[in-house]
This record gives structure tokens, C-alpha cells and sequence, in this order.
């Protein structure tokens, strides 16, 4: 398999994951893996287009190097700044202060985080 079949493969598994939790009404695992989903999309896009791929896990750095192949991903970078807002507290619970355990993500933040993922997904064109 190649890497970009594998970045797509694995990314089409944290799709499957974030919808299998919204079924389940796990908010946190929906946004979390709406985040990996997006990430690894985005890399897929990349190594499609031979480009090196960037340990980066921030979808910001990630998106800026795909768009300079596709300039019109850069409508995406408030999107993915909404997802990215979700990897460190929901993969590292005690990164959230206690005061702030109330913040964690709704049914509407999962519905979003799902949305942009759509979205995104479909402007790279991949799954």
C-alpha cells in the first residue's frame, strides 16, 4: 500500500470512528477523531502530490502546505483552527483545568466538528 493510500486509509478509519461515537453520544471521541480524521486527510492530500510529509499534528501548518497546491483550501483555516481547538484536551484530560471541565464538547460541537470534516474532505476529494 502506498503512503497516500495508507494517510487515506487511516483517515477514512477516524471517520468511522467519530461517527461510530456519535451514535454512541461520545462528544469528546466524535471531535477528537473529526481532528485526526481532518489531519490526516490533509496529509493524504499531500503525499497524493509526492510532497514530504510534516510530523505535525496542528492542522494550521498542515493546511498552509496544502495550500500552496490548492489555494483555494486556504477557505479552510478558521474550520480547521475549530478542530484543532480539540486535540490537546480531549487526548490529554488533565491539559483542562477542572474550572473549565464544563467546556468540553457538546452534541452541537460533535455535529460541527463532523460537518467541517465533510467539508474539508470533499475540497481535498478524498474517501
Amino acid at each position: 500500500m502506498s503512503a497516500e493510500n495508507r494517510w487515506a486509509a487511516f483517515a477514512a478509519e477516524d471517520v468511522a470512528m467519530a461517527e461510530a461515537a456519535k451514535g454512541l453520544g461520545l462528544w469528546n471521541q466524535v471531535c477528537l477523531h473529526a481532528q485526526q480524521a481532518a489531519a490526516k486527510s490533509l496529509k493524504a492530500f499531500l503525499a497524493e502530490r509526492h510532497r514530504s510529509i510534516p510530523l505535525a499534528k496542528h492542522m494550521a501548518e498542515l493546511l498552509a502546505l496544502c495550500a500552496e497546491a490548492d489555494q483555494n483550501l486556504s477557505q479552510f483555516e478558521d474550520r480547521c483552527y475549530a478542530l484543532d481547538k480539540y486535540l490537546i484536551p480531549l487526548t490529554y484530560p488533565d491539559a483542562v483545568p477542572t474550572s473549565q471541565a464544563g467546556s468540553l464538547p457538546t452534541e452541537k460541537d460533535a455535529q460541527e466538528a463532523l460537518d467541517i470534516l465533510k467539508e474539508l474532505r470533499e475540497a481535498l476529494r478524498v474517501g
